[in-house]
Parts: structure tokens; C-alpha cells; sequence
């Protein structure tokens, strides 16, 4: 059961970013990595004499529920680039990035801090993007590209600089915090595809520092759920650190959540930080 029902909300606290430095690409590679995808394929062309070679349409989407509207235009504003719509048939808003914001801002940020993408989907479209753009590829008949990412291991993704502030960005786009009817409350975070079951696990080790209990369901998604009291400390203590920095909805979202521990007799002795 959801404790704030269907409420839009925004924060307005991500403002206090002004420029897309270490911390704040990696949040946005973890909201890509989300509820974003690298959209790439033919871009039909037309001359006089009827249809010519195909280029390569490319071009970097988030799509998130209208009530982190603010969110996406927060991204778009710190990055200088992006276009934003809303599509209001199912309450959605969409932040755009073209081939050429990718090339000339985002490729050479993501660069320069070294980090990359972690869900298999998004590597390999990030991986076929490099391949284009690496080898000057104009027309979409001449991409001829097989993909070879390898999966990461859990200690591969701790060991990551990043992932902390990629945990957080992830979160903003697939976690969630509750509480279920018996008062219970929990920290939940999926992902489909055995192929990224080691990210889940690594979050786990992350926030709680032990090997985790992941269920699978029908549909081939992987969920971690932290309800024990002794999790939910752990939880508080890596959202509410100094250098952890939620935004949106989902910072609404937890803050409700702190309030709930608040008022429980179950968590009455969690020690909330802010």
C-alpha cells in the first residue's frame, strides 16, 4: 500500500547544483540507467528521385511521471541542454537529448569522469552510440556492430567511484520507500533481467553490508526489500548522509517516510539524522 497515494510533488532542493560536476552526472547516469534509454536506428531521407540511404537517428530519453516534471527541467538546466515535452495521455514528461547534446555535452562529461552506465540495456546502447560516433558512421546501412559488453561482478560495481551517487540517481528512478498495512516499514529497489542481478546485490552490500535476499517474480524482475529494523538504520544512514543527495518526488518520498519512523512504536529507536 502507498503512503501518498497519486500526489505530485517536486523539491526544488536540486537547485543548489549549478554546474554537471562528478556527483550530479553520476546521479544522472543512475536515472538514465532507470527510466531512460539511448534511442538509436535509421532516420530515413528523402531527395527528388525518391528515398535515399538512411542516416542514423540518436538520441538520449528519460521519461518520468509528470510530478518530476521539475526534476527533468533541474537536469536540462544544469547540463545547458535538452528539450523537454509533456505527454499528457499518460501523465508523463520526456527530457530529449539529440545526437549532437550527446556528442558535444554529455559523451565528453561521462569522459571525463569516467563512469559509465551499469544496467546491460544502456551499455550497449551507449556501446553502439561510441561505435557510430568512434568510426565516423553517417548512414544506418553501414553500422554493423555485435555486441561484447561483459557483465560486471558485485565487486566490480563497488569498486566503482560512483556508485554511490549512481545508487542514488537509480533510486530516484526505480526505488521506492514504504510502509506496508501491519506498520512495516521497507526500502524496496528492482531491476528485470538476470543480467543485472548483480547490481541489485551490490546495492545491498552497499547500504546494508550483507549478502542479500532477492526475490525473482513472473516477469524475470529481481527486488531487494530492507524491512528489519536493523536495515532500515542502514537505509536512513546512506539516504541521509552528508554526500547522498535525493531529488524530486523522491525526495518527498522519503522525507514522508522519515516522518512515518517518527511517529512508530516499531522504529521508535532508529535515529534519524535530519
Amino acid at each position: 500500500m502507498s503512503l501518498w497515494g497519486d500526489k505530485f510533488y517536486y523539491s526544488t532542493d536540486a537547485t543548489k547544483v549549478s554546474k554537471p560536476d562528478k556527483k550530479f552526472m553520476s546521479l544522472f547516469m543512475g536515472i538514465v540507467d532507470g527510466d531512460g534509454y539511448i534511442e538509436i536506428g535509421p532516420q530515413k531521407q528523402y531527395n527528388l528521385s525518391g528515398t535515399a540511404k538512411s542516416t542514423i537517428r540518436a538520441r538520449l530519453v528519460i521519461r518520468l511521471h509528470s510530478r518530476d516534471s521539475a526534476l527533468l527541467v533541474y537536469l536540462s538546466k544544469v547540463l545547458g541542454v535538452g528539450s523537454i515535452s509533456s505527454l499528457k495521455s499518460v501523465n508523463q514528461t520526456r527530457l530529449i537529448f539529440s545526437k549532437k547534446d550527446l556528442t558535444n555535452i554529455i559523451i565528453p562529461l561521462i569522459k571525463n569522469y569516467n563512469l559509465q552506465f551499469l544496467t546491460a540495456n544502456r551499455r550497449n546502447q551507449f556501446a553502439l552510440l561510441n561505435y557510430i560516433i568512434d568510426n565516423h558512421i553517417i548512414h544506418w546501412d553501414n553500422v554493423n556492430y555485435i555486441p561484447s559488453c561483459s557483465e560486471f561482478s558485485i565487486q566490480d560495481i563497488l569498486n566503482f567511484s560512483f556508485f554511490a551517487d549512481w545508487v542514488v540517481g537509480f533510486t530516484v528512478a526505480e526505488g521506492s520507500f514504504g510502509v506496508k498495512g501491519k506498520g512495516e516499514a521497507f526500502f524496496q529497489i528492482k531491476q528485470k533481467g538476470i543480467e543485472n542481478y548483480n547490481i541489485i546485490k551490490a546495492i545491498c552490500f552497499l547500504i546494508v553490508n550483507r549478502e542479500p535476499n532477492i526475490k525473482v517474480d513472473s516477469q524475470d524482475c529481481y527486488q531487494l526489500t530492507l524491512s528489519s529494523k536493523a536495515d532500515v538504520q542502514k537505509v536512513v544512514n546512506f539516504f541521509s548522509a552528508f554526500d547522498t543527495s535525493l531529488c524530486g518526488y523522491k525526495l518527498i518520498q522519503y522525507n514522508e517516510w522519515l516522518n512515518c519512523l517518527k511517529s512508530s512504536n516499531r522504529y521508535k529507536d532508529i535515529i534519524l539524522l535530519h
